[in-house]
Parts: C-alpha cells; structure tokens; sequence
C-alpha cells in the first residue's frame, strides 16, 4: 500500500516537470465542494487543471459561474459550437444524435428543448446530472468563462487519475 502512494506521488512529482518543461503555461489547484460531477469527482478530492486553448467533448473543465456568482464550478463539456443540443427520455442528443455516457451517475429525469449553441460557446453538464446546475439551467456557457481542462485528481492519492 505504501509503495503504491510513493509510486503515485513519483507519478505525480514527474508531471508537474514534464509540464514545465514542455510548455503548460498555466496550472491551477481546487477543491471540490460539490457533489455535481459524481461518480468522476467527489466532494473533497483535489485537481489540477490547466489552460488549454482547444476545448473538446468529454473534457471535463473549471469555469467561473455563469450566474454572476463568485464561485468556480467543475463541469463536461457536453456540446460543442454549432451544435444543437436536446435532452429526452434520459438522454442527450447532439444534432439528434443520442451519445453515450457511461461516466454519469444516473439518466436525468428532466427534458431540454433542443437549443444551437452559439460561436464560442459550449454546453457543460454535471456528471450527477439530477444534481447539478449547469448548462440545462444557464444555456450555454461562452468560453471566456472557461478557466482551464481538468487534467488530474491528485488527491486522495489512492484516487489519482490522470483526465
């Protein structure tokens, strides 16, 4: 058990160089305080994220609050520019396509209207998706509000993944 912990702290450790070496400009630490983006991330877990200037589908990303809120929330990016969006019957459709998602805690047992995502902007929903304010309460989310990609969990250690 400790060996494994000291591995995962070598891992860690080894990261944090490549990265500066290899060019990310910008790493921020957070806490999650909410449980919105179960089962992925649970409340207390620790991540690092990073600017990215390419956002894709899956990514899982930082942002400030689209609400006016002083609070940086944890979401997927679920939609992309351009794209319409509709949720139905437990499911996510993209251009009325449904997508797979076998990170979500449970099927949102609530409908959205299809709505076309606007240039720079993305729709983001939690992975506890009955649980969680997003993008099926705000609309999309411009991309100025987006802080950086989730690319690690560092802590518990026994928990450290790499996104």
């Amino acid at each position: 058990m400790m060996i494994r912990l000291i591995k995962n702290l070598i891992i860690l450790i080894l990261v944090f160089f490549i990265g500066y070496f290899f060019g990310v400009k910008e790493i921020r630490f957070y806490k999650i305080t909410s449980s919105s983006m179960e089962p992925t991330l649970s409340i207390d877990d620790k991540i690092i994220s990073e600017r990215v200037k390419e956002i894709k589908r899956k990514d899982i990303v930082v942002l400030y609050a689209p609400s006016g809120k002083k609070e940086i929330l944890v979401k997927r990016v679920v939609g992309l520019p351009g794209e319409k969006i509709k949720i139905e019957n437990g499911y996510v459709f993209i251009n009325g396509v449904p997508i797979e998602e076998p990170y979500i805690k449970e099927k949102p047992n609530y409908s959205l209207d299809e709505v076309e995502i606007p240039p720079n902007s993305y729709f983001l929903l939690g992975d506890n998706r009955n649980e969680s304010e997003d993008s099926s309460i705000w609309g999309p989310v411009k991309s100025e509000l987006i802080i950086g990609k989730v690319i690690c969990r560092y802590y518990p250690l026994k928990k450290l993944k790499f996104f």
